[in-house]
């Protein structure tokens, strides 16, 4: 408008909670007549005494403890510092490690051993001199296979080592007792009457023919022997395996490899099914007529060095193309 001079305004909040806008003469009109709410009263006030509370102390009587009497200096002496008491009589006897003995004796010898097993001899010798293993365990050792852990003597060889390699009667700084003497004594009676019985059951054998299905003696290993079981009628799969034999796989296929790929297959579908099956399916094949007769034919060969289709020529024998195909089952199943 002309004329009219423009007024500045503020904005103003009410007590509502709305706001209004007015010009600052407005604003001066509604503080002029505006009337103080309250006052504030002058009135003194009366100050309160605060009385503080005490609580009594009661002593406490503690009981009386006895003292002990004074400590002694031994008492308050340090574990550490004891002295060890002097043992000059309490001496420990070793035994001689006789090294020079074993060495002759095993010079002595009529035969030699292969290098791989020396040690293994110095160390038959060695317990037998020192009379810790007894002549029975000699000869065991001595006549056990090389892979077994023997020394693959044959008896004479192993009679030979005994008898070279017997322990003296003085043991160096410590004598024996009367009754210590009384039990070696019993027990060269008893390896004695042992050795003589077995050198009469080894004379009986040699003097009848052997007409059992068993294998021929050799001087690095013995016949394996096992248990003959009855096949059940009704079996499971992991039976079923365990008395697999070598006229079951021929009955599968006349082809050696498919014959063993459809025995394969078992173990495939129970490795399939249940890895647990599958893992008791390995020592139900290695029990097995099957596996028994595949390995039996390769220690006939490795005892005998001779190659495997020697050994295997028969016809109720497994064959070398079984044989390959059971070792690439194996490696193919990670058995």
């Amino acid at each position: 408008m002309v004329g009219v001079k423009f007024q500045p305004t503020i904005l103003v909040k009410k007590a509502d909670g709305t706001t209004e806008r007015i010009t600052l003469a407005e604003l001066k009109k509604r503080q002029a007549g505006i009337s103080p709410v309250s006052t504030v009263s002058t009135t003194a006030i009366a100050p309160v005494s605060v009385v503080p509370v005490v609580t009594p102390v009661i002593p406490v009587s503690l009981p009386k403890t006895e003292i002990p009497a004074a400590f002694k200096s031994e008492d308050t002496s340090s574990l550490l510092s004891e002295e060890v008491p002097n043992s000059e009589h309490a001496t420990t006897v070793i035994a001689p490690a006789r090294l020079d003995q074993v060495d002759k004796i095993i010079a002595q010898l009529s035969f030699k051993v292969q290098p791989q097993i020396e040690n293994r001899l110095h160390s038959c010798v060695q317990l037998r001199l020192k009379d810790i293993r007894s002549e029975a365990d000699t000869v065991d050792t001595c006549l056990r296979s090389i892979k077994d852990g023997g020394l693959g003597l044959t008896q004479t060889q192993a009679q030979e080592l005994v008898l070279k390699s017997k322990p003296s009667a003085a043991v160096a700084n410590n004598p024996p007792k009367e009754k210590e003497k009384e039990k070696e004594t019993v027990v060269e009676k008893i390896i004695q009457q042992s050795a003589a019985t077995q050198s009469d059951s080894i004379a009986g054998l040699v003097a009848k023919p052997n007409t059992s299905p068993t294998r021929p003696l050799s001087g690095f290993s013995k016949p394996l022997m096992h248990d003959v079981k009855a096949k059940p009628v009704s079996m499971s799969p992991l039976e079923e395996i365990q008395f697999f034999s070598l006229v079951d796989l021929r009955r599968l296929s006349s082809n050696p490899s498919e014959a063993v790929n459809r025995l394969k297959q078992k173990f495939v579908n129970l490795r399939d099914e249940s890895y647990p099956l599958f893992m008791q399916s390995w020592s139900s094949w290695q029990s097995s007529p099957l596996f028994l007769n595949y390995i039996e034919a390769v220690d006939d060969a490795l005892s005998q060095r001779k190659h495997l289709s020697l050994v295997t020529g028969e016809k109720e024998k497994i064959s070398p193309a079984e044989i390959d195909a059971l070792i690439t089952m194996e490696k193919d199943l990670d058995i």
